[in-house]
């Protein structure tokens, strides 16, 4: 890379005001409440969507565009040029950005009269929510060493289960006593308070300010950027193992409530209660597990950061087997709990290896790059084809026809006989069953790919040491880019932002 650059020692984490622990639990609070309202504006349409449907006269496809395969491919893609954007402008300026556009948006989806401009709010939700994954991973890795990222994502990712508890009580409560167009406003407006937040309280820090050596330089393009990161095998693999996991995650999450709806007759009070206590409390505790207990170990081997998720996977992948096998409620719900708890403990260690990899000029857009893979592959294909999956067991399973023909929505159509409905249910809960417990074994290759992440990556990960050595030449520093672009320090004066 090109550019001049200054080159100073690295203060004692006491001595720079953004390393002062103070400051440092204030920023993770700030991107805390961001990130709860961030999966609540998603949750909240969820429990609206039945409402949504009715009013607005959509097909359950439209509705599937809404939540689905659309709304993912857009948020993905995005991810990329808003990662590229993070390297070279204030990252903590874009999260306000970005936090205020999709807090607009989500509000003027309580306004919607059509299918196209609810599809247009959605698109604006996702391009508001693509800003903030990369440059909040890239924040936090500056203030926080290789050992501790993986404690600090954990804390970060518990605004998933924060936000689907916000999201889907406040949204339905308020959507009950005065509407489901309420409901967004109720969830959305609070984003704009967040925005002010992040733009008035917190900073931006040097790149690679806990690193030791900051980059005082013009950013890489994106084409080195991406050339770097992929010379790496570690990178190779765990972005591989990610999307691969995130695929049967995704698709069992978007299928374990029909699944119970049909294979145990329960109400969906009932279900809707008791699995979200499951999954608050279950996937709760298995983020901080695996944030703080990997992150322990990774001060002994930093290999544990992907030998971890590999056996974390391998441990679930029996646990939702017999929970999907299970024809006890209370077993299966036993096994669910158990099983959410292990998966998750997979996420943070995973953000934190991908960050101790690049280095502090390539972090937004490492991350945004694994966002873009999970959100298309992931989020946008796994409940598609697991749902393609159920249909085809289901139709193995039912011999009175063809299945999708005699079964419209998985039960008899108006005025079936009997046998006919009981038949079409048994067949529909049955595929359903049998492709969730067959994607199981997808976490086996993930695994893998985990596993083959560790045997490079103590070498992949940047040395400053090696890369300060090589000043004065240019094409050396690009030789070495695939081991870490060469990293400076711009020490600033005590006080200074």
């Amino acid at each position: 890379m090109n550019g001049s650059h200054a080159e100073v020692r690295s203060p004692s984490p006491g001595v720079h005001p953004l390393l002062s622990g103070r400051y440092k639990t204030w920023l993770v609070f700030v991107l805390l409440v961001v990130s709860t309202l961030n999966f609540a504006d998603r949750a909240v349409l969820s429990v609206l969507a039945q409402a949504i449907k009715e009013d607005l006269r959509l097909t359950d496809a439209q509705l599937g565009m809404l939540q689905g395969l659309g709304f993912a491919i857009l948020y993905s893609v995005l991810g990329l040029p808003l990662g590229w954007t993070a390297e070279r402008t204030s990252r903590k300026r874009l999260i306000a950005i970005c936090v205020a556009i999709w807090s607009l948006t989500i509000v003027a989806c309580g306004f919607a009269s059509s299918f196209m401009t609810m599809l247009l709010c959605r698109v604006g939700v996702g391009v508001g929510e693509a800003g903030f994954q990369p440059p909040t991973s890239s924040l936090l890795a500056d203030h926080f060493s290789a050992h501790r990222r993986a404690s600090v994502l954990a804390i970060l990712a518990l605004g998933a289960p924060f936000g689907l508890l916000v999201g889907q009580s406040i949204g339905g409560w308020v959507a009950a006593t005065w509407g489901w167009r309420s409901a967004f406003v109720a969830v959305g407006a609070p984003g704009l308070l967040a925005a002010l937040l992040v733009w008035v309280g917190l900073r931006e820090p040097p790149r690679g300010l806990i690193d030791g050596r900051v980059v005082d330089e013009k950013p890489p393009s994106l084409k080195a950027v991406l050339a770097a990161l992929w010379s790496k095998p570690s990178f190779r693999h765990l972005l591989v193992a990610s999307t691969v996991s995130g695929f049967t995650y995704n698709a069992v999450s978007q299928f374990v409530l029909p699944f119970y709806l049909r294979s145990f007759g329960l109400p969906l009070a009932v279900v809707g209660a008791v699995f979200g206590t499951i999954g608050f409390t279950s996937n709760s505790f298995g983020m901080l597990l695996g944030g703080f207990g990997f992150d322990w170990l990774s001060r002994r081997d930093m290999r544990w950061l992907a030998w971890g998720p590999a056996a974390m996977l391998i441990v679930a992948m029996p646990l939702y087997g017999g929970a999907f096998a299970s024809t006890r409620a209370g077993v299966s719900f036993t096994l669910i709990w158990f099983s959410n708890f292990v998966l998750a403990s997979y996420i943070a260690p995973t953000g934190a290896a991908v960050q101790n990899l690049a280095p502090p000029r390539t972090r937004a857009l490492a991350s945004a790059l694994f966002a873009m893979a999970a959100g298309v592959i992931g989020a946008g294909l796994g409940p598609t084809v697991l749902g393609v999956i159920s249909d085809h067991f289901a139709g193995e399973a039912f011999h009175h026809g063809r299945f999708i023909e005699a079964c419209p929505g998985g039960h008899g159509p108006t005025g079936a006989a009997a046998a006919l409905d009981a038949a079409c249910r048994a067949a529909s809960s049955r595929g359903l069953r049998n492709a969730l417990m067959g994607v199981q074994v997808i976490y086996v290759w993930a695994a893998i790919h985990y596993l083959l992440a560790a045997r490079t990556l103590r070498q992949d990960l940047p040395d400053p040491s090696r890369e300060a050595g090589s000043e004065g030449s240019a094409s050396a520093h690009l030789q070495h880019e695939g081991r870490g672009f060469r990293l400076g320090l711009l020490h600033r004066r005590r006080g200074a932002d």
